[in-house]
């Protein structure tokens, strides 16, 4: 059967859609609709025009699931709803006019399937997972392939420059603000017992756009989804560079990202310095994975 799974995120709105045979999921397509939700939160209410956008984007879906002939949508918000006043309304009024019901994640619950998804296709023996999104940040500590801690934290790459960032890039004042938000976070973690993780498997756009950069610009061969964690610091070196041609070298390879990257990688490179990490592994599954096998597929058994 195939099954079309939507994570309604706060930088872009994905659908995923699967074959699965024998309980085996496997990816036909994947589309994205880069709808910035955070950018359209003010004073913590999601806007009309958040809510438009969304829906504009569930409508488009629902026309590519017709040709593959599936007839119900499976649909999740993650920090792009959980994190607004207004989260009620806006689930109902989506439902309203596209007939899509959202499940509402909370971030235990994204950190938990994150970690659900990666361990699928990855052996994740021990060590540490992130998920840097537009408006959280979901840390795993694992351990013979089980959970020992996890969290979501309240700063995500777009949420950080919305809050901080008057113009496109940051400036140095405003990236120590960025700095010191998340240093706060990471600091506020009780997991003494985490001790070294060498191993930092990575969710989600930010370190997706780590590996690239590191194939264009440090020599990681294009078959290999892991890279040195050093590679993220020279990453954030560049993009802080007074030398425009060296920051343009970076976001060039990422245009799309160009306004969440730097906050993304500020972050990444927290977690990386944190928990000691040396090799960081990009996943290609993860939420979206983790609902399917877990939610969907779960519940029909």
């Amino acid at each position: 059967m195939n099954y079309g799974i939507v994570d309604l995120g706060s930088n872009s709105i994905r659908l995923s859609i699967y074959e699965v045979q024998d309980g085996q999921p496997r990816l036909l397509i994947n589309k994205k609709e880069m709808a910035g939700l955070a950018g359209y939160v003010s004073g913590g209410i999601l806007e009309e025009t958040g809510i438009e956008r969304a829906c504009a984007a569930l409508e488009s879906f629902h026309e590519i699931l017709g040709h593959f002939g599936i007839k119900e949508m499976h649909a999740f918000a993650t920090a792009s709803l959980r994190n607004i006043e207004n989260r009620s309304e806006a689930v109902a009024e989506i439902a309203r006019r596209t007939g899509v019901k959202l499940v509402v994640l909370s971030g235990s619950q994204e950190a938990h399937l994150d970690f659900v998804g990666a361990a699928h296709t990855l052996s994740l023996d021990e060590g540490m997972l992130v998920d840097i999104g537009g408006g959280s940040t979901e840390l795993v500590h694992f351990r013979q392939r089980q959970i020992v801690h996890l969290v979501s934290l309240p700063i995500g790459s777009l949420s950080l420059h919305k809050e901080y960032v008057e113009g496109l890039l940051p400036t140095p004042n405003e990236r120590k603000e960025i700095k010191k938000a998340i240093r706060r976070e990471f600091d506020a973690l009780d997991w003494k017992d985490a001790g070294r993780c060498d191993l930092l498997c990575g969710v989600g756009g930010t370190v997706r756009a780590a590996l690239k950069i590191s194939r264009e610009l440090f020599g990681v061969t294009k078959g290999e989804t892991a890279f040195p964690a050093g590679n993220v610091s020279q990453i954030v070196h560049r993009l802080r560079s007074r030398d425009e041609a060296e920051q343009a070298a970076v976001y060039r390879i990422v245009p799309e990202r160009t306004p969440s990257l730097l906050p993304g990688m500020m972050i990444l490179k927290e977690a990386v310095w944190r928990f000691g990490c040396q090799t960081v592994e990009v996943s290609s599954s993860g939420v979206r994975e983790g609902y399917l096998l877990e939610r969907v597929l779960g519940a029909q058994g």
